[in-house]
């Protein structure tokens, strides 16, 4: 009987010294897993094959309703089969969130989705595509509004930002961005992009225009319908938006806001002369009030 348990603790022990070596080598066989770098996310190209898709490539802005703490923002919805998002604070850090697995809506398709970091979070709504919603957004322990648009292979998204302030009154003051969604594809024939759409905050409000006027800018630029644009001429920054008008805040304002980034000094092409920022007239709906401010550029 002794000889037959020796015999028995030997096969277990084979057994067990069988089983680990197993594991060992399935450890070996499983392939790592590899991070996508998402700092590199703002210079992925968007896949042609998903532009008439929900997945691609998402961009925009983010600006706090309460400071003047803004940025940009670019999202990745299986753009290269990964769900994430980098968000780049002017003056402030970069944040990257990964989608959050448990928040996800599934349907026919996937439109829901919440990204999450250390840092924030925020959800995107892509039920409508060429309508994307960016909401419930939170970084740094701080309320934001966004408007994101999607990127498309044959004219890629841009956006600029800049924040305006009355003169000599702070408290009347805020964020102000810019987004060219790439449907008008140098409108003056100079390379820039048509301007689309205008966050701005204020007082825990924001307000979004996407109605542009073209202006005179013959003296200038011999163009006298002249389309607003970001990136004029080919270069990223050159900013062309004047004789604008925008209402928040309970009022309207007639606005100037362009940008030679050749020569680095801002203009008033609708006069042809040269400016030390972009400016802006806001009147009250009742007529009583009048604020005049500066809008700086990032």
């Amino acid at each position: 009987m002794k000889q037959l348990n020796q015999v028995i603790s030997f096969l277990l022990i084979g057994l067990l010294l069988s089983a680990c070596s197993q594991e060992n080598d399935l450890s070996t066989e499983v392939a790592p897993v590899v991070q996508e770098d998402i700092a590199l996310l703002k210079h992925q190209l968007p896949n042609p094959l998903l532009d008439n898709s929900t997945e691609g490539l998402y961009h925009g802005v983010v600006a706090s309703t309460t400071t003047q703490m803004r940025g940009k923002i670019w999202v990745n919805v299986a753009n290269n089969s990964h769900f994430n998002a980098l968000v780049e604070l002017v003056d402030g850090p970069a944040i990257e969130f990964r989608l959050d697995p448990d928040s996800v809506e599934e349907t026919e398709t996937m439109t829901l989705f919440e990204f999450q970091s250390t840092q924030g979070s925020f959800t995107l709504d892509i039920t409508l595509p060429e309508s994307p919603v960016i909401s419930n957004i939170v970084f740094l322990n701080e309320a934001f509004s966004g408007l994101i648009v999607k990127s498309l292979s044959t004219n890629r998204a841009s956006a600029n930002t800049a924040t305006f302030s009355e003169t000599g009154n702070p408290s009347f003051s805020g964020t102000w961005s810019f987004i060219a969604d790439g449907s008008l594809p140098n409108p003056n024939g100079n390379n820039g992009d048509g301007i689309t759409s205008l966050l701005i905050t204020i007082d825990g409000d924001s307000y979004q225009d996407s109605v542009f006027d073209t202006f005179n800018a013959t003296d200038c630029l011999g163009i006298s319908e002249y389309v607003p644009t970001l990136n004029s001429f080919g270069l990223s920054g050159y900013t062309i938006s004047d004789y604008q008008t925008s209402e928040f805040a309970d009022g309207i304002a007639k606005w100037y806001l362009s940008f030679d980034a050749f020569n680095s000094q801002y203009m008033n092409y609708l006069f042809c002369e040269t400016a030390t920022a972009g400016t802006f007239e806001w009147t009250s709906e009742d007529a009583t009030i009048t604020r005049i401010g500066v809008i700086t550029l990032d």
